[in-house]
């Protein structure tokens, strides 16, 4: 596992009923990181979040959280914990102003009051206004403002952005990047939103079939998949076929829609020099012109399908 980790999973499992949401789950979450776990709806993010945060207990498995076993965080952890999700559990008649008191009680000395008065006049938000009177995206600024001014070591954000609009996500992102600059701090991010979350994650996990298939930095990601375009030579597809499937890297051999017969895309998920020079010596080709993988490209690529992922 990764060191100083503030979470830690190791082979986690959870079952619903008959049915296995999470398989074996692997996932570590570093200080000094921000991690996003992507993956398609209905992977098991939600329940794997839940187990993190203590709310769910897992069927198998080891995990910490900030040092101790989820199911069993006491109040000291709890206060070192801030989770910023979609959903709401303030009564709906309670006024912003009192509903920020009552978190800075159940805070206590970890209550920042000069970043909860910078983030309140940042997102604009009416403190004497009710809760049910506020929008979906000024409830959204309201969980943040709770979640940020609480001074996090560990900050959970399950959808966060849902229900703002492009200003609001904008100052969401900078206060992330503010949040993580602070020393021995850590953020686990869930979010459909590929740009922002290319925008402030250093490190991905790709949620698949209740399993972390593919994890790591992002940077490590975008150097090790590519996409190769190749000129068939004298042997044609089938040639290239049998080389990339007889090749460890190779993911697989792609026709795109408007592609010259003679040309063909080979995904590859290990790059290495001597992996392209083996390509085009077993299967001969004429030309190969290789470039790095998005991380859009890469979401797609690892989890398969064209699920429509917002920009």
């Amino acid at each position: 596992m990764v060191e100083d980790a503030l979470i830690e999973l190791e082979g986690v499992g959870k079952w619903w009923g008959r049915e296995q949401v999470l398989r074996s789950v692997d996932l570590a979450v570093p200080r000094g990181s921000v991690t996003a776990l992507l993956g398609r709806n209905g992977c098991g993010k939600s329940t794997l979040v839940r187990i993190v945060t203590g709310l769910v207990a897992r069927d198998g498995g080891r995990a910490r959280v900030l040092g101790r076993d989820p199911a069993h965080l006491g109040p000291a952890e709890r206060e070192r914990l801030a989770v910023v999700s979609d959903t709401s559990t303030a009564w709906a008649g309670t006024r912003v102003r009192d509903e920020l008191a009552l978190q800075r009680r159940l805070r206590g000395s970890r209550w920042d009051e000069a970043r909860a008065a910078e983030l309140i006049a940042r997102f604009e938000l009416p403190v004497d206004r009710r809760l049910a009177a506020l929008s979906k995206g000024m409830q959204a600024r309201l969980r943040l403002v709770v979640g940020l001014a609480a001074d996090p070591e560990l900050l959970v954000l399950d959808e966060p952005a849902l229900g703002l609009d492009l200003f609001a996500r904008h100052d969401l992102l900078d206060a992330v990047i503010e949040t993580i600059a602070r020393e021995g701090r850590a953020v686990l991010v869930v979010s459909h939103l590929l740009d922002d979350v290319e925008r402030i994650a250093d490190r991905v996990a790709f949620l698949r079939h209740g399993e972390v298939t593919v994890a790591g930095a992002v940077d490590d990601l975008r150097a090790r998949f590519r996409r190769a375009r190749v000129v068939l030579g004298p042997g044609g597809a089938p040639a290239l076929e049998r080389a990339a499937s007889g090749l460890l890297g190779v993911r697989r051999v792609v026709a795109e829609p408007g592609d010259p017969p003679g040309e063909r895309v080979v995904v590859l998920d290990d790059h290495s020099d001597d992996l392209l020079a083996a390509l085009e010596a077993e299967a001969g080709v004429e030309r190969l012109e290789v470039r790095r993988m998005t991380l859009r490209e890469v979401y797609f690529e690892v989890l398969g399908g064209r699920e429509e992922v917002a920009a």
